[in-house]
């Protein structure tokens, strides 16, 4: 996978907006993985297998939560009655005008 400069820094800009003291570290295999500075392997908590270059360690990050993202953004623990509630009331308010 070749990924040139521009998308590159792209990507790991997505990443050090979430994680600002992100890193990658090259492991005793000779594969590099995203660390996120903290102590916290952030390649175990997503499952993700170090990468045989720098390029592909951030872009496999990347994308990995971007997906996370969208998983969080639509799981259904996350909605609660109170939400279903104020958003019922918002828009009856609305139409009664």
């Amino acid at each position: 996978m070749e990924i040139d400069k521009a998308k590159f820094k792209r990507l790991k800009k997505k990443v050090t907006n979430k994680y600002p003291k992100a890193k990658t570290v090259k492991d005793s295999t000779g594969l590099y993985y995203v660390h996120d500075g903290e102590g916290n392997f952030l390649t175990n908590e997503y499952m993700i297998p170090n990468q045989k270059t720098i390029a592909e360690a951030w872009y496999w990050f990347a994308d990995t939560m971007k997906v996370n993202q969208n998983i969080e953004r639509t799981n259904p623990n996350r909605m609660d009655l109170k939400s279903f509630e104020a958003k019922f009331a918002r828009l009856s308010k609305r139409n009664r005008k």
